[in-house]
Parts: structure tokens; C-alpha cells; sequence
């Protein structure tokens, strides 16, 4: 190729290139009964905190949001008239699920208050515009029939919206057997719409069979009481059942727990071990709360490394979080809150 040649490539690649940098979403709506001055506003809804990507003002009954998203990304487009309200008028919020990709979209329904409090989707209202959106209200009519996740994945194996369900199935760690890990990524084949999410994917299903339920505990740096290097895997000892609970000092839940599994401590004493890992950093702090709430089994502390292997190897977002172990130190379940860990105790260890 002459040199020429190349030059306009490169010429048409920076175009392309610049296009894309440039592409933006819009978001309209014109809809019977919106008065103006209601403030409509697009916030984040993937992750805590939630953040505001952009607002306006109602305005001759319409309104019109613009921005830019890095990829698909569900949000919250709310609604609000308690800026500007009349003598007499109720407080109106409405809150509704939307995936945005930098395309187009309009909201449809016949009148401002037909939409829902926080439904994505009725009969008389819904949000067009993008191949995503239109998989994600497809998706949401499937609920409202009574059918599952999976049942849409497997009916959707290159959609974003199937590998956004696949992500948060396999967010936590211990919440699915290596089969169902398996299963799960052969299902979900690509997302042309999304790859960034369905690279996420693939890397989160390689963590999720390594902390699947049937198989030894993923191994995390500690400290114990006293300041000393271990790791968890070397304190989980074999022979009775283990509960390992990870817990910290300023969350309220953890400290919540601790009566009950202090009781479920005592009561199976011969069949049950009690472990609990910190993440505290104060350790003046959580030696305290130790004291004070009499827990007495054995206490750990997470270093730096190995805080940060427990948020990216198990896959959840912080604490409280608890494990059950069989005998032979094998993650059989993973228990959202105490009662569900009494009963599974009380089922083991009858």
C-alpha cells in the first residue's frame, strides 16, 4: 500500500474514532399532564454510592436529558414535583429502571401519571430506544409472567442484558455449585452491545468456580488475636462443622449476630466451630468489641492483602458474610442472616 493509502486510513480511522468518542444518549419525553417546572433527573443504580449523571426542568410539557455513558449502564430516571408544588397537591415521586446506552430513547404512556412508582414497565407506560432497553423491557415482561432469570438467558445467549443477570448470579461467592457456574457460562456466549460487561463475565465466572459450594474455603492472609501470620485455610480445622464469620466493629448487622451465634456456639459445642474474621483496621477497637460482646471463639483479622483477596475472590461487597463447612472443611452453604444459620446448624447437628 502506497503512502497515500495509508494516510487516508489513518484519516478514516480518526473519524470513526472521533464519532464514537462523540456519541451521547438522549432521553425525551412530551407527556400529557407533566407541568412544567417537575425536575426529572438520570442517576447510577449498578453500584452504591448512586451518583447524578444529569437533570433538567420541565418545560412546555417535555423534556430532554443528554449525556454520555462509557457503556450500557442501568439507571434511575426519577421524577419529581416537590421543587414547585400547588395549594392542595400531593407530593409525586416516580423511580424507573432503565438500561442507557448512547443511543436515543423516549418514554411512552398516555399520561404523567400513569407512570408507576417504580415499575420499568406497564401495559400503559415504557421507555424505547437501543437494542439493550428493548432486551431489558423484554426481560421485565418475562417477570411479570413468572419467569425466571435463567429462562431469559438461555433465550438470550449475546444479550447484555443476559450477562448483567449472569454478573449479579455470580456476585457472591458460595452462592452456586461448579455446575451451575458452568452452566451459566456456557449459556452466555457474547454481548455485542456490551463486551466490557461480558469480559467481566468471563473473568468472574474463572473466580466463581473456585469459590463454588462443595469445595475447600479460598485461602486469605490474617493476623490472629495476638498479631501473629496465619492463614484461613490453616485455622479451619476438620472434624465438626465450622461457621466462619466475617464481620466488623462499625457494621451494625455483624454486631447484631453476635447473640446468636454466641448461642449456637455454646448450645453445639461438640459439632459446630465458630470462626471469626475482622476487617476491622482498629484493632484496639475490635479487641474491645470482642470483650464486650463476649465472643470467645477464635478471632482473626484481615491484613491489607487479605481484605482485599476477600472482596475480589469471593466476590461480595463487604460484611456481614458467613460460610458454613462440612466436616472435611468443604463450603456447603452461605447464609444470608442468623436465623438462616440456625437453621441450618440446628438441621446439621440434630
Amino acid at each position: 500500500m502506497n503512502k497515500i493509502g495509508l494516510i487516508l486510513l489513518f484519516l478514516i480511522f480518526l473519524c470513526a474514532n472521533s464519532s464514537a468518542q462523540e456519541k451521547e444518549f438522549v432521553i425525551r419525553g412530551q407527556l400529557p399532564g407533566m407541568r412544567d417546572s417537575i425536575v426529572v433527573s438520570l442517576l447510577t443504580a449498578e453500584e452504591l454510592p448512586t451518583t447524578t449523571i444529569c437533570e433538567t426542568v420541565v418545560k412546555d410539557g417535555c423534556f430532554e436529558l443528554r449525556g454520555r455513558v462509557k457503556g450500557p449502564m442501568l439507571c434511575t430516571l426519577i421524577t419529581t414535583n416537590i421543587g414547585s408544588l400547588t395549594e392542595g397537591e400531593k407530593i409525586r415521586w416516580t423511580y424507573t429502571p432503565v438500561f442507557v446506552d448512547n443511543v436515543e430513547m423516549r418514554v411512552q404512556t398516555s399520561h404523567y401519571d400513569s407512570i408507576p412508582l417504580d415499575a420499568p414497565i406497564t401495559s400503559d407506560f415504557k421507555i424505547i430506544g437501543g437494542r439493550v432497553q428493548a432486551d431489558f423491557n423484554e426481560y421485565n415482561l418475562w417477570k411479570l409472567q413468572g419467569r425466571g432469570d435463567k429462562d431469559f438467558i438461555l433465550a438470550h445467549p449475546s444479550s447484555a442484558i443476559s450477562v448483567y443477570l449472569g454478573n449479579k448470579m455470580l456476585r457472591i461467592g458460595y452462592n452456586l455449585t461448579r455446575g451451575e457456574v458452568e452452566e451459566l457460562e456456557k449459556a452466555i456466549v457474547g454481548a455485542p452491545d456490551d463486551p466490557e460487561r461480558f469480559a467481566t463475565f468471563r473473568r468472574i465466572c474463572t473466580l466463581a468456580k473456585l469459590t463454588a459450594k462443595g469445595y475447600p474455603i479460598v485461602n486469605l492472609a490474617l493476623n490472629d488475636i495476638n498479631g501473629n501470620a496465619c492463614e484461613l485455610s490453616e485455622v479451619i480445622p476438620t472434624g465438626k462443622y465450622v461457621l466462619v464469620d466475617f464481620w466488623a466493629t462499625w457494621c451494625g448487622p455483624c454486631v447484631a449476630a453476635i447473640p446468636g451465634i454466641k448461642e449456637l456456639a455454646e448450645r453445639f459445642s461438640e459439632d459446630l466451630v465458630v470462626i471469626g474474621v475482622s476487617c476491622d483496621t482498629d484493632l484496639s477497637a475490635w479487641k474491645a468489641a470482642i470483650e464486650k460482646k463476649q465472643a470467645t471463639w477464635a478471632q482473626y483479622v484481615f491484613t491489607k492483602q487479605g481484605y482485599k483477596d476477600f472482596l475480589e475472590k469471593y466476590q461480595v461487597g463487604g460484611v456481614p458474610y458467613f460460610l458454613i463447612l462440612d466436616k472435611e472443611g468443604r463450603v456447603i452453604s452461605n447464609p444470608k442472616h442468623v436465623e438462616e444459620i440456625k437453621q441450618e446448624v440446628e438441621c446439621l447437628c440434630k
